[in-house]
């Protein structure tokens, strides 16, 4: 695989997938709907696509299920006439030896990066390199590295150490790292330490962290409004190369930040999907024990959504 090709791609706005379910009673995973959110974004001008374990409700589908969306969405990117590049994940708890299984028919779907997450208490350092390094050893698909706090052995969470993730950066197919930690001086960190090595994707308030990480040397965030519309996503980035201040921060303080707060106080992934079913993209539907927000919600959102919309950075 050509790890040099995958990292010189990933870069700008990352797109997660948003699973999309059927109604009740069956709540089942709705592919098709799937694959047409993969066509909707492409038409955009999308290329960088993400199954991500939260984004893509991981917490939600079984393990043959997950494999499934994996597989179904990255054969609906490599159709497309234009290179993509295929993110996919493994599961969100599970041991090791099913990581390498999702690695190995990520490999045989034809996805590029398998997107990885540690959910395991933390005991040692050798206890994560191992994990990934497993991984790596049994596959020949580049990896990211899903960091986020790891849960202590004693309660409560810690920070990644940076000697450990340095030790994980020099494993070969480790290409790129999703920084998620929400912690802006320990991001900062991460770029100076691994960004030479690693392509860095950046996590929480992506925009706001996104234009002032870029100039450090981050290479990527990951979407939030961009998710229901892409172009404004696509315009922050080139609007960030192109040092165009005006119109980076123009979209930051008139589209991402009234929508995020609206957002977050319905609850954030299920908010980003009611969005995108008033824009006709997806269905709102989620399957319990998640839940849709409510219909008044939702109806205080859509309020939220015809503002931002009157901005002269709209684009879908």
């Amino acid at each position: 695989m050509n790890y040099s090709k995958i990292k010189n791609n990933l870069k700008g706005p990352i797109f997660p997938i948003i699973t999309p379910f059927k109604g009740a009673p069956s709540y089942e995973v709705d592919y098709d709907a799937a694959c047409e959110y993969v066509d909707f974004l492409y038409d955009k001008g999308v290329r960088n696509f993400y199954i991500m374990t939260y984004n893509s409700r991981f917490s939600l589908l079984s393990w043959d299920e997950m494999k499934k969306l994996n597989e179904v969405v990255t054969r609906r990117i490599k159709d497309k006439p234009e290179d993509c590049i295929s993110i996919v994940a493994d599961p969100l708890t599970n041991p090791t030896s099913v990581s390498v299984d999702f690695a190995k028919h990520a490999e045989d779907c034809g996805a590029d990066i398998l997107s990885m997450i540690f959910m395991e208490r933390y005991y040692s350092d050798d206890q994560v390199f191992n994990h990934f390094n497993t991984v790596a050893q049994n596959s020949n698909i580049g990896i990211l590295i899903h960091e986020q706090k790891l849960p202590s052995k004693t309660g409560g969470d810690v920070l990644y150490p940076l000697d450990l993730l340095d030790r994980i950066a020099d494993i070969d197919n480790v290409i790129a790292i999703k920084e998620d930690s929400k912690q802006p001086v320990f991001s900062e960190k991460i770029i100076e330490r691994l960004g030479d090595r690693l392509n860095v994707i950046i996590s929480g308030r992506g925009k706001r962290q996104f234009v002032h990480f870029h100039r450090m040397g981050c290479h990527a965030y990951l979407v939030g409004v961009g998710s229901f519309a892409p172009r404004v996503a696509l315009d922050f980035y080139k609007a960030c190369v192109d040092d165009d201040v005006q119109t980076a921060w123009g979209i930051i303080n008139e589209i991402e930040r009234p929508f995020l707060g609206a957002a977050m106080s319905c609850g954030w992934h299920p908010a980003l999907k009611s969005a995108m079913d008033e824009l006709g993209i997806m269905s709102r539907v989620e399957r319990p024990p998640l839940v849709s927000i409510s219909d008044s919600d939702h109806n205080e959102l859509m309020k939220t959504l015809r503002q931002i919309q009157k901005s002269k950075y709209y684009r879908e």
